[in-house]
Parts: C-alpha cells; structure tokens; sequence
C-alpha cells in the first residue's frame, strides 16, 4: 500500500514514453511543442500529473480507506482469537488433556482460516489496485490520443524528478498542466455521469 504512489508513477511514466510514434504533422492549437530534427516533442511531470490528477487521488483515498478497513477488519479477528486462547488458558487446569489437545487443535485452525482470510482479501486488494492501476494508464493513454489527434505529436516523454529517464527537460515544451486540466475535466464529466 506504501509503495502504490511509485508503482502508479511508473505505470504513468512508462505510459506516457511510448506513446505516439507518429509522422509529424501540421501544427495543432492546443499544447506547445518543441523540435529536435523536425520532430514534435513534449513532456508531461509524471510527479505533477499523479498528485494533481482527481481520479489518481480518489483512488488513492480509495485504497487508503479499504486498507485501514481491512486492518480493523483483521485486528478484530485476531483479538477475537486471542480472547479466545486466553479464555483456554484460564481454564486450562480444570480441562482434561483430551479437552486441551482439542482446544489446541481448534485454535490452530482458525489462526490458519485467519491467515488464508488476509491472505486472500489482500490478493483481492490487490487485484482491484491492478484493475486502478490499469485504468488509469487507459485514462492517460486515451486521453493523450485525444490530444495528438490535433497537435500531432512524435514524442509526448513522461518526466519525473526522481527515478525518470529524462535528465533535463525545457518547461517551454511542458504541457504537464494542460494534460492535469483536460484529464479533470473528463474525469469529473464520467464521475458525474456515474
């Protein structure tokens, strides 16, 4: 769950880099480009992106709160548990030691049942995270098609300060912010359509 800001900032990084390979075109209206030998580059702020993005943070919050309801979910389980024990504990000595080897047996499997329960609500955190993860690529990706269309870009680079590939970026060929507006905008369009 910590490092779920990184995976998606590298999803969003690889994501953005390899987008749009395309013949250059006639100049669009929108975003500013820069050339390098005829060749239409801009950037995207992977970081700036991710934090400034509405559906990265609701997801985020998203997962932030199913985590903590899963701890609490958990920790109640295993207070539950050890209520338990020490409830056989303070009976030990007026139980027989068939009644123990049976309470030990029991107690042994619910902590197995309480392992395979996190165990498998963490894979299904995790699966539903790979499904965020997945769509917000197709939201960045989709959206920067969009985009393309009209500004008919070669090289649209993520760039992070931490991590990227990218050493040095002029902010003149910077579109992170427009990127940022457009991406809202769709986002809260299918939000309020939900």
């Amino acid at each position: 769950m910590k490092n779920l800001p990184y995976v998606w900032l590298g999803i969003l990084t690889i994501a953005i880099a390899f987008l749009f390979l395309k013949p250059a075109g006639s100049v669009g209206s929108g975003l500013g480009a820069s050339t390098a030998d005829g060749k239409r580059i801009v950037f995207v702020n992977s970081d700036s992106l991710l934090n400034n993005y509405q559906f990265y943070k609701d997801a985020q919050k998203e997962f932030e709160n199913k985590g903590y309801r899963l701890q609490v979910d958990l920790g109640q389980k295993e207070r539950a548990l050890q209520s338990e024990l020490q409830a056989i504990q303070q009976r030990a000595s007026a139980m027989t030691q068939a009644e123990l080897q049976a309470a030990d047996m029991t107690l042994k499997k619910k902590g197995s049942e309480l392992q395979q329960y996190s165990q498998q609500k963490q894979a299904e955190l995790g699966q539903e995270q790979a499904k965020k993860n997945e769509e917000l690529y197709n939201n960045i990706r989709e959206y920067v098609g969009k985009v393309n269309k009209e500004n008919k870009y070669e090289f649209v680079l993520g760039y992070s300060k931490i991590g990227g590939g990218i050493l040095f970026a002029d902010e003149s060929v910077d579109v992170t912010q427009k990127m940022i507006e457009g991406l809202n905008k769709e986002y809260a369009a299918k939000k309020g359509d939900k």
